[in-house]
């Protein structure tokens, strides 16, 4: 399974309005410029974080964007379903119905996609948002530098 830079970059865009955000809305100019991105991709990429619940909106000179739920309660796994749809690796994990195999009413190998499917499902959505970003400070010494790379 590949994700899109679109995975990335809204996981990065999360990281960095959790960790500089917390004191002032941010932008799309301050968060494209934050992670290096151009701010039409960057835009693109919020407004899926939005319509998915995880980012809301303030509009006005002061205006930008906040996290919508509690560090704590978004994931890896959110972030990454927002922009994805899902985290599986083949369309059979989720729908036999999608199988276009011979084989497939006694497909073997279904269960090793379910089985990866489930690893990757667990491990992205235990990971938060808060540990990442308390990860983050814990290695830039406590101090906050406007870089995240």
């Amino acid at each position: 399974m590949k994700l899109s830079t679109k995975s990335r970059y809204a996981l990065e865009g999360m990281l960095y309005l959790a960790v500089f955000g917390s004191e002032k809305l941010l932008s799309i100019k301050e968060l494209s410029a934050g992670i290096n991105v151009s701010a039409a991709y960057m835009e693109q990429i919020f407004f899926s974080l939005k319509k998915s619940g995880l980012v809301s909106t303030v509009r006005g000179a002061k205006g930008g964007f906040i996290l919508n739920l509690d560090e704590q309660d978004i994931t890896v796994g959110k972030i990454i379903r927002a922009i994805e749809g899902n985290l599986v690796p083949v369309e059979c994990v989720t729908s036999l119905s999608a199988c276009k195999s011979k084989v497939r009413s006694s497909c073997v190998s279904r269960n090793v996609w379910v089985r990866i499917s489930s690893a990757i499902s667990d491990t992205a959505d235990k990971l938060t948002l808060r540990e990442l970003k308390n990860k983050f400070i814990a290695e830039n010494g406590g101090e906050i530098h406007e870089d995240l790379h």
